[in-house]
């Protein structure tokens, strides 16, 4: 006979999908596989599942293509085995942040429509929408220490408090109580990242000087466990873009440069410290299709510290990865994603294609959320 630990040392190393299906085994798998624990290790970012989401929004609706592995491919031509289903988004949503969040990411709209969303197990939840609350961005955290979920929304009208919500059972939208007087410095499109229980991104905030009131541009942190914020002091006199990654454990703050990959990382949060981080441009002139047209980057990988740059086409999706100590590029080409929607995406590919790196498999349950809907369509 099997150990117990064992078999959940087995489980762990399952994919997403055989590990709910194993649940039918017996009531001891099942038991394993649902425990809370189980649940939290399965779902780890260090883990060596790590894949490149993609998801596509076509008129009202998401939809999701694939999870695509990051580590094991060299340079090759690869036609995924493609599982569709699709969820009714917000009418006109945002794409906010670079990576999802502990295997759970978001949809929001500036109006308080947010809707939650685990991939893997293919289910949403729309969160009650904030009474009296317009005009406001939305951010997606994760607690490791108490394993627990929280969406924070705060309005561009300053005199208005940030509230919080949990996901569970019985929860509803409060007031964060630790408030600093601050608004989203990009509106309705900024963009934030979560860290080690901390989400970052850039605000505007509002300071007293004297009779008048000064406002400054810098980098905000909440602390997902304690709900608490803290203005963080950008660095100076740089052009900084919007975009925020994980680079080894620390928030890296992307700068505009066309000659090379230039960034900021937050090396002491405490102490705010910042050390700059370049290398160059790893695109040499070829005679290649993929060279001529314009690449995005969209990551850093966890595990490898390889940057992740994109290029869709009609045809095809590229992915590159680009490993600055190796000095080495491996490129991926993924066929057949977007053939149903080539009619739609033609005129604007880039802008409703999306992409998630380092997202890894989570069996967090929604259901006990209020305003789950269990119901989602197989393409």
């Amino acid at each position: 006979m099997i150990p117990t630990d064992m078999i959940h040392e087995i489980l762990l190393r399952l994919p997403a999908k055989s590990a709910g299906r194993f649940r039918c085994v017996s009531k001891l798998w099942s038991s394993i596989i649902t425990r809370p624990d189980f649940i939290r290790s399965f779902g780890s970012p260090s883990s060596t599942r790590l894949c490149l989401l993609i998801c596509a929004r076509t008129l009202n609706k998401c939809r999701i293509f694939n999870s695509i592995p990051q580590h094991e491919h060299p340079d090759r031509t690869y036609n995924p085995h493609v599982e569709k289903y699709e969820i009714y988004a917000p009418r006109v949503y945002h794409y906010h942040g670079s990576e999802t969040v502990h295997g759970l990411t978001y949809l929001a709209d500036p109006y308080g429509n947010i809707i939650v969303w685990n991939p893997t197990i293919r289910q949403h939840v729309k969160l009650p929408r904030p009474s009296e609350r317009l005009f406001v961005c939305n951010f997606l955290g994760y607690d490791p220490v108490e394993d627990k979920y929280k969406v924070l929304c705060i309005s561009i009208c300053r005199y208005q408090d940030p509230l919080v919500f949990t996901l569970g059972p019985q929860e509803s939208w409060r007031v964060a109580q630790n408030n600093l007087t601050h608004s989203p410095s990009r509106t309705f499109g900024a963009r934030g990242i979560c860290i080690n229980g901390h989400v970052y991104y850039e605000a505007e905030i509002q300071y007293r000087v004297g009779d008048t009131f000064k406002t400054e541009d810098n980098l905000m942190s909440f602390d997902v466990r304690y709900e608490k914020f803290n203005v963080i002091i950008k660095p100076a006199n740089d052009k900084l873009c919007d975009c925020f990654f994980n680079y080894s454990g620390k928030v890296a703050w992307l700068c505009s440069d066309v000659s090379c990959i230039r960034f900021w990382v937050l090396e002491d949060k405490e102490k705010q410290e910042w050390s700059p981080r370049k290398f160059p441009l790893p695109f040499p002139r070829l005679r290649d299709p993929i060279w001529l047209v314009v690449l995005r980057l969209r990551g850093i990988t966890h595990d490898t510290c390889e940057f992740i740059y994109t290029c869709t086409t009609l045809e095809a999706i590229y992915v590159l990865y680009y490993d600055p100590k190796r000095n080495r590029i491996r490129r991926v080409k993924y066929e057949g994603l977007q053939e149903e929607e080539e009619d739609f995406l033609k005129n604007n590919i880039e802008e409703n294609i999306h992409y998630y790196p380092n997202h890894c498999e989570s069996l967090v349950s929604l259901k006990d959320v209020p305003g789950f809907e269990p119901d989602w369509l197989r393409i």
